[in-house]
């Protein structure tokens, strides 16, 4: 196995238990809400503070960390997701888990755009297009294992026990990167990085695939974020039955994912239009799928298949065209789309509690269709500046 594969399936290992922690709130608010005395909406912000924290944060602490070197960066990194996590699993008050949460992101953040840049000159030239997919896998086999595990976990013993074992896979994925990634000096950076921040927006080519990120990454997220309480309350999917369906969502993610890797080597535009176009149609069928028992399983898988597959694409794209319009900035463009990724997450999950409350759960999948359709009116624009 060459050096470029066992690197990658390290950086992997640590995005397993970043996609964990990031995702694993889903399939426990109901217990959380419990516990800590609020709202199951409130908790939702376990998962919509904690986007919003990495979309802001991690754009500004990469243009900070730029001149150490990746070996050291990874493993600092891992080593306070750790303790953070294990930080979380203590939290006396909402308030301070909420804390613990926003300072995760931020690492989490860092880490996935730093090393999305650092694998993807590592690659070799046919497959720099996937190279983000490695870390995108991590992900997604959290959301197979990891979430459905944390889920269980959480209700046989108590969310807090899934917290604490979030920091211990953290302690494997430092143990990954420090025996993995070698050690090499520390980038030349000579530009400013917080600027570089400007400097990427100010690209229309770049700035639209933002948006376009945010808005395909958002429209499953309405319905995601909410996918235990749809379950259970319209599908009428009992608690255990609930952590059986994120296990087949999440062998649907990964398998969609790559598929998507596979696809982000053409670096196509036509690509991420395609599956932009498939998210938009899966989330219109929910509407008959996911209320019927039995069928409410295709929903699922259809659901999985298509929602991480274009982001290998999307974190590709960003950072050739960085690469090729503003070459001094791709650690903060890489930044910039995981922050686009995260508004996505925020923004989707705040916009699926609003539809919950005032028209209900079963209109989420509709909502979610009609902000991909919006996304998609966005490659259009990018395409007739091309």
């Amino acid at each position: 196995m060459s050096n470029y594969y066992k690197i990658a399936i390290a950086l992997a290992v640590s995005t397993f238990a970043i996609g964990t922690t990031e995702f694993v709130p889903v399939g426990m608010l109901t217990d959380i809400a419990q516990d800590m005395h609020v709202s199951t909406g409130m908790i939702g912000l376990l998962v919509t503070g904690y986007a919003i924290a990495q979309a802001i944060g991690a754009p500004i602490a990469t243009s900070f960390v730029g001149r150490i070197a990746r070996r050291q960066l990874f493993a600092w990194f891992m080593m306070a997701f750790a303790v953070l996590n294990l930080l979380s699993a203590i939290a006396p008050t909402y308030g301070i888990l909420l804390g613990t949460r926003a300072l995760t992101a931020v690492v989490h953040g860092v880490f996935f755009a730093t090393a999305s840049v650092y694998l993807t000159k590592l690659a070799p030239v046919d497959k720099k297009g996937e190279a983000a997919s490695w870390l995108f896998g991590g992900l997604t086999v959290a959301t197979v294992f990891g979430v459905p595990f944390g889920t269980y976990l959480g209700e046989a013993v108590g969310w807090r026990a899934t917290f604490a074992v979030v920091g211990l896979l953290g302690v494997f994925g430092w143990l990954g990167v420090i025996t993995q990634v070698p050690k090499t000096a520390a980038p030349l950076v000579t530009d400013n990085q917080l600027a570089g921040i400007i400097t990427v927006i100010r690209h229309p080519k770049i700035s639209l695939t933002l948006l376009m990120a945010t808005l395909g990454f958002g429209s499953s997220f309405v319905l995601y974020t909410y996918i235990r309480p749809y379950l259970q309350q319209v599908t009428g999917v009992s608690t255990a039955g609930v952590v059986g369906v994120l296990a087949l969502y999440g062998a649907f993610v990964t398998v969609g994912n790559v598929i998507g890797g596979r696809l982000a080597n053409r670096q196509a535009l036509g690509v991420i239009a395609g599956i932009l176009v498939a998210q938009i149609v899966v989330q219109l069928l929910q509407l008959l799928l996911l209320p019927r028992p039995g069928w409410y399983l295709v929903g699922i898988a259809l659901l999985g298949l298509v929602a991480f597959m274009g982001n290998a694409s999307l974190q590709s794209r960003i950072i050739m065209t960085t690469t090729e319009l503003a070459p001094a900035h791709t650690d903060v463009a890489s930044a910039l789309n995981v922050s686009a990724l995260n508004f996505g997450i925020a923004g989707g999950s705040f916009v699926g509690n609003a539809v919950m409350s005032y028209a209900g759960l079963q209109m989420l999948p509709l909502v979610g269709a009609v902000i991909g359709g919006v996304a998609v009116l966005v490659v259009a624009l990018l395409r007739r500046i091309n």
